[in-house]
């Protein structure tokens, strides 16, 4: 019985031997293909092929594959390297899956998972694949022991993979290279590079929970002239391939032209930056830069550099140094969104000579977001500034500045709150007045603002000054000394029913003090004196454009101003007729002021109240009647007494 048995076993091998040496033979000859279309139909799968070829001992080629499931997949060309290991899970084991010349869509290839095979390396060649918006032609792709996840487009993996051209949402990308450990998590990029808009880009990147981080990324020869577009594209694309932070990029010998910005050749590192943060919200992040130029808001920066580190709503600018306007920046200090703390600051041979409304309205409006303005050494060296975009037009020239330990700006008012500074200028004009070899020297120290010395040579004259300002009392005494000789002025009254025009050359010597806590203090301590004298002055009654009403050249010496605690009394010396002047101005009652004017020429006379705006003209030439009449007879005359409205705003000041 056992012999039978035995003989039974035996014949049982001998046949599957001689069945696997038939299927062998038969591998071999022209039914290679219905065999293996057989044994497909046998596991149930929905796959045919064309051809079928074996090559000993485990490669099996086909060709014209067709797998039909949810959709049709078309592999014109297959290579299989079949193991020796036995089937596990029910799949097959192959050592190897090449798919050559095929168009796939990344989409339908999840079906590829739901094969009955289990490989150690998968590999696409001369292949177009597509995904969504993404295409790719003349695809390599190795994928080294791939692991599917459900409907999953492309396995886990060890992956290296190269394209002639990938297309990103509209946006071509050549000579695409990757090499990449491809995990459920934390996944690691070893190398990528590609070219891109004419630029070479590599670099290496890790996978986190929360995104991606570039690593060592270098872009070089990046050429964006039409920025907006491009950038757009990359907003559209972040949020597929979110970027956590970059660790490192360097950009090389790129021009880029964004918005209100140019940059030429320009180098930049750039080190732990978060692009989902805010400037102001960046951490220990490093930023370093220079060009041939930089072109923002239509000014040139020739062959700037810098040096920045970030930290959240503080900047420290290690350095920045730059060509401008003819001359030459340098500073070093700290930049906060209401805070500006600079160590120094020096400019040399700027010579700004088109200032326009626009750029001083951005100056004005960037100044008011500061609360602090802070310099700790200022030098200023041969500067010229032009400005005649709108009136009143202004220059300097030859300007130099030397400050140490200076705020300038303190709780949102502009000042000198500390420090000293010594302004000279070979020539300055505001307007109609020239100054040349101007020297200003001020300083703050412990809230004491002192005006060591002020001195402005006019064309015919000059203006010197000295004063004191403490702050540190409520009450903020202050004391003024100025002398100006020689100062050319003018003005217009709005008097009714005509104006009156006034221009005069002053002669002035003024010593005055009092409180500047606030106007009650200011109007109850103003106290002092002053001479004047008015001199070459021309007074005219009427439009400028007709012939005036009354016209009279003037001058008034010895005029006296005497103020007592916010009470002033100004006199003019008789010597001064026929033009006069005299006035009380009480501070703190202003609605008593009265400022009287009286000039006479030929048979004209003039009385104006240049605080009411009122005035008089007579003839006072007429002759008086001989004898009493019923009815006085009418004197030929001007006369213009208006009802006298008190306007409490009516000064004399110098007109622009």
């Amino acid at each position: 019985m056992i012999k039978r048995i035995g003989y039974l076993l035996v014949s049982i091998v001998v046949i599957a031997l001689l069945a696997i040496v038939a299927l062998f033979a038969a591998m071999h000859t022209h039914y290679a293909t219905p065999i293996v279309n057989q044994l497909l139909a046998s596991t149930g799968q929905k796959i045919k092929i064309e051809q079928a070829t074996y090559h000993a001992p485990l490669e099996l080629s086909l060709q014209g594959v067709t797998i039909s499931q949810e959709s049709e997949i078309y592999l014109p060309k297959v290579n299989l390297w079949l193991s020796s290991r036995l089937p596990s899970n029910n799949k097959l084991q192959v050592d190897a899956l090449v798919i050559e010349e095929a168009n796939l869509n990344l989409s339908d290839t999840s079906l590829l998972s739901q094969l009955p095979l289990e490989t150690k390396q998968l590999a696409l060649n001369y292949s177009d694949l597509s995904w969504g918006e993404i295409s790719a032609r003349q695809v390599k792709l190795q994928i080294t022991h791939p692991q599917w996840q459900t409907k999953q487009a492309i396995p886990f993996g060890d992956i290296q993979f190269s394209s002639e051209q990938v297309y990103l949402h509209g946006q071509a990308l050549d000579n695409v290279l990757f090499d990449i450990d491809y995990k459920p998590t934390n996944s690691t990029v070893y190398g990528a590079s590609f070219n891109w808009n004419g630029a070479q880009i590599s670099g290496q990147a890790e996978h986190y929970p929360k995104g991606w981080s570039l690593i060592n990324v270098t872009i070089k020869q990046l050429n964006l002239s039409n920025a907006d577009q491009l950038l757009d594209w990359l907003t559209e694309l972040n949020p597929s391939a979110w970027i956590r932070d970059i660790n490192s990029l360097d950009l090389l010998n790129c021009n880029i032209n964004y918005q209100d910005i140019e940059l030429q050749n320009l180098d930049l590192s750039l080190e732990n930056w978060q692009p989902t943060q805010g400037l102001w919200q960046q951490s220990n992040s490093y930023l370093s830069f220079d060009a041939d130029s930089i072109k923002y808001q239509q000014q040139q920066f020739v062959e700037p550099s810098a040096t920045l580190y970030f930290k959240p709503n503080q900047i420290d600018i290690a350095e920045l140094d730059s060509d401008w306007q003819q001359g030459r920046i340098q500073l070093q200090g700290r930049y906060s969104p209401h805070q500006v703390e600079l160590k120094n600051v020096s400019l040399s041979g700027i010579k700004w000579l088109d200032i326009s409304t626009s750029q001083l309205t951005q100056l004005k409006d960037w100044g008011q977001n500061l609360q602090q303005v802070d310099i700790a050494q200022l030098d200023i060296n041969n500067a010229q500034a032009i400005q005649l975009a709108q009136k009143p037009f202004w220059q300097i020239s030859g300007l130099n500045a030397q400050g140490n330990d200076l705020s300038l700006k303190h709780d949102g008012r502009w000042g000198l709150w500390r420090g000293k500074v010594q302004l000279t200028a070979n020539s300055a004009s505001y307007n109609n007045y020239l100054t040349t070899q101007a020297i200003i020297e001020m300083s703050n120290h412990k809230q004491v603002w002192q005006l060591d010395r002020l001195f402005l040579p006019l064309e015919s004259g000059y203006i010197e000054a000295s004063g004191q300002w403490n702050k540190k009392p409520l009450s903020a005494p202050w004391k003024l000394d100025v002398t100006i000789d020689g100062l050319p002025l003018q003005t217009e009254i709005d008097t009714q029913p005509q104006p009156l025009q006034m221009k005069w050359v002053s002669d002035i010597h003024a010593q005055l003090s009092g409180l500047a806590g606030d106007f009650s203090m200011l109007s109850h301590s103003l106290s002092g004196q002053a001479e004047l004298t008015l001199r070459e002055g021309y007074l005219s009654l009427g439009d400028t454009q007709h012939k005036p009403s009354f016209e009279q050249p003037f001058s008034i010496d010895d005029v006296t101003l005497n103020a007592d605690r916010g009470r002033i009394t100004i006199d003019s010396s008789e010597n001064s007729a026929p033009t006069q002047l005299a006035g009380k101005i009480d501070l703190a009652n202003r609605a008593l002021t009265t400022l009287l004017l009286q000039t006479q020429h030929n048979c004209q006379q003039l009385q104006t109240d240049l605080s009411a705006k009122v005035y008089q003209l007579s003839d006072i030439c007429s002759p008086l009647p001989k004898s009493p009449a019923p009815q006085p007879q009418q004197a030929e005359s001007k006369t213009v007494v208006p009802e006298v409205v008190v306007n409490q705003d009516s000064t004399v000041e110098p007109s622009n």
